[in-house]
């Protein structure tokens, strides 16, 4: 039906039809528009809904066990348009789930807007999640209160309690001239693809070619994963003691944020992948991903070595994947943007055994963590190809690239010897593979790597760089054990 035509058959309608819901020959409930209107989100003077920008907006269905997370509730296109949205009311036996809001043209002048190019507002329909067919798709249609709609279409309440329009647009105008700084009125409500198998769980996109939004549904009562863990019943230590952490082999179908695996166990050379789920209605953050081995009862922090300064969040209904490409010798490195490697962790040098990917994303836990069994042999620790040896009697000098080079930072040395006493532990992983900057890190790689039989002193010529990645920064002594073996490094002079 036509906007106008809606409009006028409206004036005609009786007082008496207000509010009500009719039943058709089919069984289904159609939505009369008198409904709609009573509950506009108006203020008492008639202006439009102030909508704050937020990561999402989120309504739990009355009409089946779906809850819907619209992402997110402000948008910005190239052509100067901003755009408000948010969930008003959700979706009960007499209405579907409604979002209101306005878009606005943002510059101070005249301005056209393709309408028919922006996700939700002219592209009202979704992508369906991944699995299903074409009918699994879910559309923003228009009501009367649009001031961008030419068509208003039917909606009906089918047999599955769902909503869903009866006929697919297009319903909204194509293009239109706005006025500099002028809001137009937003109304949608929310419903299904005509012949749609209930109300199929997963993420539906809406795509523009500079913007998108995005619909995340799930079971209200079941968010979390129905995955069986190789892990299940696992006690494990705590990862830290300042913060809680979700573990997946902990959780089941009740959780409403988990870390799943693609699978927990695997041979090196291997990826894994992972993915967060965030099925709560805040959101989860700050989210840094970190690998973690365990030996003897004990976490050990093997990567990455540097994160990015920043507090990164997964909004209501996000899903975040990370891949793991885990090596048991040198790493391959991966083939620019088309290597599957953007989103992850490629680390080489891992030897046998489990580790936690941990990630900064949780709820009620501050983070979520999955154990993975890496199958493969223990790491042996070698020199870096810019490493020359040489031995006399009991001391081997390795001598570096960057040493004498003339450049900055300047020449320094550093020696290793074993000792009786150690303050920390590390592990093969961390010495061979524990630093982004490797060359910053190859300092104790190269002296242990001639650390041999009859040898009772190694000396590294590097660079300040190199000594401080071993020592850390300003300090002049460091004491570890490797192996069952106790260590002690320390600054020498750089002639030695």
């Amino acid at each position: 039906m036509h906007r106008r035509a809606l409009l006028s058959s409206l004036a005609a309608t009786t007082a008496a039809l207000a509010g009500c819901a009719t039943r058709s020959g089919d069984g289904t409930e159609t939505s009369t528009t008198d409904d709609r209107t009573t509950d506009q989100p108006t203020t008492s003077d008639g202006e439009l809904p102030e909508i704050e920008a937020g990561a999402a907006s989120v309504v739990e269905l009355e009409t089946g066990p779906r809850t819907y997370a619209f992402s997110s509730t402000a948008m910005h296109a190239e052509d100067g348009v901003r755009v408000r949205l948010a969930f008003d009311r959700t979706a009960t036996s007499d209405h579907p789930a409604r979002l209101v809001g306005w878009l606005e043209n943002g510059y101070d002048y005249a301005n056209t807007v393709e309408v028919q190019w922006l996700p939700v507002v002219g592209r009202t329909y979704g992508r369906q999640p991944r699995g299903y067919d074409h009918e699994a798709r879910l559309h923003f249609a228009p009501t009367e209160n649009n001031d961008l709609a030419e068509t208003v279409p039917e909606v009906v309440r089918d047999e599955t309690g769902y909503w869903r329009v009866e006929d697919v647009g297009p319903w909204m105008t194509e293009r239109r001239r706005f006025e500099a700084g002028e809001r137009v009125r937003l109304e949608y409500v929310l419903v299904g693809e005509p012949g749609m198998p209930g109300r199929p769980t997963g993420q539906y996109e809406f795509r523009g070619p500079d913007s998108q939004a995005r619909v995340s549904v799930w079971d209200t009562t079941s968010p979390g994963s129905d995955a069986d863990s190789r892990f299940a019943g696992r006690s494990v230590p705590a990862l830290s003691e300042d913060a809680a952490t979700q573990w997946f082999h902990d959780s089941d179908e009740s959780a409403v944020a988990y870390l799943k695996p693609a699978r927990e166990r695997a041979e090196l050379d291997a990826a894994v992948d992972f993915e967060f789920v965030n099925h709560s209605h805040e959101s989860a953050q700050c989210g840094h991903w970190n690998l973690h081995k365990l030996v003897d009862g004990e976490w050990f922090h093997v990567g990455p070595g540097i994160h990015t300064d920043d507090c990164r969040m997964a909004a209501p209904g996000a899903r975040k994947e990370w891949s793991l490409r885990a090596f048991n010798a040198d790493p391959v490195p991966c083939d620019g943007a088309g290597g599957g490697c953007a989103g992850g962790l490629t680390r080489g040098f891992l030897g046998g055994g489990e580790y936690a990917v941990v990630v900064g994303f949780g709820h009620p836990g501050d983070q979520s963590a999955a154990l993975v069994e890496l199958v493969g042999d223990p790491v042996d620790i070698t020199h870096t190809e810019d490493a020359t040896v040489e031995v006399e009697g009991d001391t081997a000098t390795v001598t570096l690239d960057r040493y004498g080079d003339g450049e900055h930072p300047p020449d320094a040395s550093l020696a290793l010897a074993r000792t009786s006493d150690a303050d920390e532990r590390l592990l093969p992983e961390q010495v061979m593979g524990g630093h982004e900057l490797q060359s910053r890190g190859s300092g104790l790689r190269n002296a242990l790597a001639a650390m041999d039989e009859g040898v009772d002193r190694v000396v590294v010529r590097a660079d300040e760089h190199v000594v401080d990645g071993a020592l850390g920064y300003d300090e002049a002594v460091r004491q570890f054990e490797l192996r069952g073996e106790a260590y002690e490094v320390v600054r020498v002079d750089a002639e030695e």
